[in-house]
């Protein structure tokens, strides 16, 4: 992709999103499986597909919000129905809990949406009545890399209740896309159900550009003889590529992920799909941008922060069978470090020489500047990874990697 076409606002981010992503996915054995249905993968040639929309008597969904837009909560809930939305592979799948309730009911009009690079996260191309740009986040069990992707009770409430704390967070180098709406069917485990996100980050910020992180480094589909952005922003700026990689990229996220985490116990996924870089009109990195709160909760640490723990089965901490270190290190070694710093270090080390062992120090400082004590809460001298293994149930174990922190 050109750099000059990013400034092109929701078609170049989508466009992104779907296609510049050529190697990206490499860090694991099962990053690049999908059991979804070809038509509704990101790298389909479709533009878009209807997902499918249900009229629910309002009675009977569980709404969770953290301050949605009012256009944005009336197009999907009324004080007598909810407008729930199902994903069109999900719809036809037998054995679905509650799907048989679901087609018993009235339909409602479908709605126009495209895949993102998440795969279940759609972004809604209709904009009805001045109902603002937004995803969805869609349960849809089907195996996507190396988890089947429900969306159950338990991650919604969870993911507004993260929206809902990261709003104190208070950094004007950090922004995030909200989890502003939640709607779940079903008053058990296999309740289920749709969040609505937003596509404005908070705090808002007027004339800025979206740049999901994998974007940076990855290569285009459509044009593999361009030069990965994260390369173009470089020669744009006529940047020492060092110091720019450093100052743009890695050290605002390593800084944000400790602030965060320090601060308020939530542990950012902050893995390149995760993480976006945001760009003003003049395309100068003003901010990091985070999304998705179905996240990992340090409850020790909250619990010591006087926060609340408004948290379903995600909480570390409060009992041996659950300690902080291996998610730690899996959130910060890996999902950081391995899956994104690596990436963006080899493709601008592609094309100027990077001095890898400064950039490794500057990072570590850095972090342990940031974290102060809490540093403590990581595996000494090692890391921890998912086993290398699926399971139906999802409930991956970590195990000691036996291999030695980089990043920290």
């Amino acid at each position: 992709m050109l750099l000059r076409h990013v400034s092109r606002g929701e078609p170049a981010l989508l466009y992104m999103e779907r296609y510049v992503d050529e190697g990206a996915r490499s860090y694991s054995r099962f990053a690049k499986t999908s059991e979804v249905a070809p038509d509704y993968r990101p790298t389909s040639t479709r533009s878009s597909f209807e997902a499918q929309t249900v009229v629910v008597p309002r009675e009977r969904i569980v709404v969770v919000e953290a301050s949605p837009d009012d256009g944005l909560r009336r197009h999907y809930v009324s004080n007598a129905v909810v407008r729930f939305v199902v994903h069109p592979d999900t719809w036809t799948m037998p054995g679905i809990p509650y799907l048989d309730d679901l087609r018993s009911l009235p339909r409602g009009e479908p709605i126009r949406v495209a895949p993102t690079a998440s795969t279940r996260t759609v972004l809604v191309l209709e904009r009805n009545g001045g109902v603002p740009p937004h995803f969805l986040k869609l349960h849809l069990p089907r195996r996507i890399s190396r988890f089947v992707r429900r969306l159950r009770r338990k991650a919604i409430v969870n993911s507004v209740a993260v929206t809902r704390d990261l709003h104190t967070v208070g950094d004007d180098a950090f922004g995030y896309l909200a989890d502003a709406l939640g709607c779940v069917l079903g008053d058990d485990e296999d309740a289920w159900g749709f969040l609505v996100r937003e596509e404005l980050p908070r705090p808002h910020r007027e004339g800025r550009i979206l740049v999901p992180a994998f974007a940076l480094y990855a290569g285009d589909a459509g044009d593999s003889g361009h030069r990965p952005l994260i390369v173009q922003l470089i020669e744009h700026h006529a940047v020492d590529p060092t110091e720019f990689l450093l100052e743009a990229v890695l050290l605002p996220v390593v800084r944000t992920w400790a602030r965060v985490v320090r601060t308020r116990g939530l542990l950012l996924e902050m893995h390149a799909q995760n993480t976006l870089l945001e760009l003003d009109r003049a395309l100068r990195p003003t901010r990091i941008v985070y999304r998705d709160g179905d996240i990992w909760i340090d409850g020790a640490a909250r619990r010591r922060l006087g926060l609340s723990l408004d948290f379903r089965d995600a909480v570390l901490g409060m009992d041996p069978a659950r300690p902080p270190a291996p998610h730690y290190s899996l959130v910060y070694d890996h999902f950081l470090g391995r899956e994104l710093f690596d990436y963006l270090v080899a493709a601008v080390a592609r094309f100027f020489p990077v001095d890898e062992r400064a950039v490794h120090h500057r990072v570590r400082a850095a972090l342990a500047d940031a974290l102060g004590e809490h540093a403590d809460v990581f595996p000494r001298r090692t890391t921890f990874y998912f086993a290398d293994e699926v399971r139906p149930d999802n409930q991956v174990p970590l195990v000691d990697t036996h291999s030695p922190p980089r990043w920290r």
